[in-house]
């Protein structure tokens, strides 16, 4: 074991006791770290800030019950690599709807038909969020509409960060799923209509 681990080990087991000093030397040592892990990824300061942040408020909240296996910073990095994946995940959703719903605006119909596809897909799609379950449909606007982070939601529904996480991917998951055969429609128009 090497001095940086054993003394990692020492801070670890102060945190565990609540110990808010051995904490925050735990939060300088890596969080840059965990920042240039997350902005070589995903290139966006605010969000990276947000998911860095995410990570250091769990590991404070779940202080207590805490079993690392590996090393601290190992463990960190593996905290932030799931966060950066479901930013991922959650980004390209956003993106394809968003480009999807700007070129269906932008789409000069060589038919009737073709328009009234892109009409019933907004409807389908406003439809969908409607029947989303209460706490994931309001988790899945505030990030759409308002462009909020994960702890920004957190505070305004009065949640943990992972339990929003839980409903946005579950908001993804349904609407995904439920709407399929709109995003095959799609690729359909795009490739041959034009």
């Amino acid at each position: 074991m090497t001095y940086e681990n054993s003394l990692d080990d020492v801070l670890m087991d102060q945190i565990k006791i609540g110990d808010e000093k051995a904490f925050e030397k735990i939060y300088d040592k890596y969080w840059k770290i965990l920042f240039n892990y997350g902005y070589h990824r995903l290139k966006k300061r605010e969000i990276v800030e947000g998911l860095v942040q995410e990570v250091f408020v769990n590991l404070w909240k779940e202080r207590e019950n805490l079993s690392i296996h590996s090393s601290l910073i190992g463990y960190l990095k593996t905290c932030m690599k799931f966060k950066v994946f479901n930013q991922i995940k959650f980004q390209t959703v956003k993106e394809k709807h968003q480009n999807f719903l700007s070129y269906s605006t932008s789409f000069s119909c060589s038919g009737v038909e073709e328009g009234l596809w892109f009409e019933e897909l907004q409807m389908a799609y406003t439809k969908q969020v409607e029947l989303l379950p209460h706490q994931a449909k309001k988790a899945y606007r505030l990030r759409m509409e308002l462009e909020m982070s994960c702890p920004e939601i957190a505070r305004e529904l009065q949640l943990s960060v992972s339990t929003v996480e839980k409903h946005l991917i579950k908001a993804n998951r349904i609407l995904r799923d439920n709407l399929r055969r709109f995003y095959v429609l799609v690729f359909w128009v795009v490739n041959f209509s034009l």
